[in-house]
């Protein structure tokens, strides 16, 4: 590289299938990966499209690699996908890519396994979304013998994606915290399964006094862990 040029910045092309989990994101990768710039794409149908067809369907996975693909064909050093339905997707991808891929909560999943919990409440918006979440986290949980005998409870908190949309934090962390309280006997922690509650979860745990996870600050300086090992940035 010539003395006079400096190496750009890595760009982390974020895709997004609601506008609520474009600042979430943004935020973690400030904090956690402040030298990325940022790149927003959003499809915000995807999500009301695999509600409505009772989950992915081979249409929407190509909708989401055609996403994928626009990012890596426009430069894109890294790619995280900011809705947890299409993790799968990213699988895939990174058969045909050498890029940085991760998905919303995989990088939450494994911090999840890696503690060991006896048992974990995840807490999401819509009932569909809890349910994959919870088989998700459920396998990753089974392949390591140290987490396998974790429990895991899905509970869906109503409402709550009406509070993401309006912006009502602290309408949301009530009813987080209102949902999760319930189950304080029985869990260890409690895990936030979507993006877009993450701006709630100090004020959770505050409330709760037990450990509140969730994914974009993890999946952030994950992503950055992997971008500067493979040495993608580019000049």
């Amino acid at each position: 590289m010539n003395p006079s040029q400096t190496a750009r910045p890595p760009t982390v092309a974020v895709i997004n299938a609601t506008a609520a989990s474009v600042a979430p994101a943004r935020a973690a990768l400030a904090e956690g990966f402040p030298e990325a710039t940022v790149w927003s794409l959003m499809d915000d149908r995807l999500i009301i499209d695999a509600e409505a067809a009772g989950g992915l369907t081979p249409g929407l996975s190509a909708r989401m690699a055609s996403l994928i693909d626009y990012a890596v064909n426009g430069g894109a050093d890294a790619v995280l996908l900011s809705c947890t339905m299409y993790g799968p997707v990213v699988q895939q991808e990174r058969l045909a890519s050498t890029l940085p891929m991760l998905s919303a909560d995989e990088e939450l999943f494994d911090e999840v396994s890696r503690r060991g919990y006896g048992s974990v409440l995840l807490l999401g918006p819509l009932p569909p979304a809890v349910q994959d979440s919870v088989t998700r986290l459920r396998t990753v949980l089974d392949d390591s013998p140290a987490s396998a005998a974790t429990t895991v409870v899905g509970e869906v908190a109503p409402g709550a994606h009406a509070l993401v949309v309006s912006g009502d934090l602290p309408g949301l962390e009530r009813l987080l915290i209102e949902t999760a309280t319930p189950h304080l006997e029985e869990v260890d922690a409690v895990v936030l399964g979507n993006f877009s509650l993450a701006p709630a979860r100090s004020g959770v745990e505050r409330a709760l006094g037990k450990p509140v996870l969730s994914a974009p600050l993890l999946a952030a300086t994950a992503l950055r862990a992997r971008v500067v090992g493979a040495g993608t940035e580019r000049e």
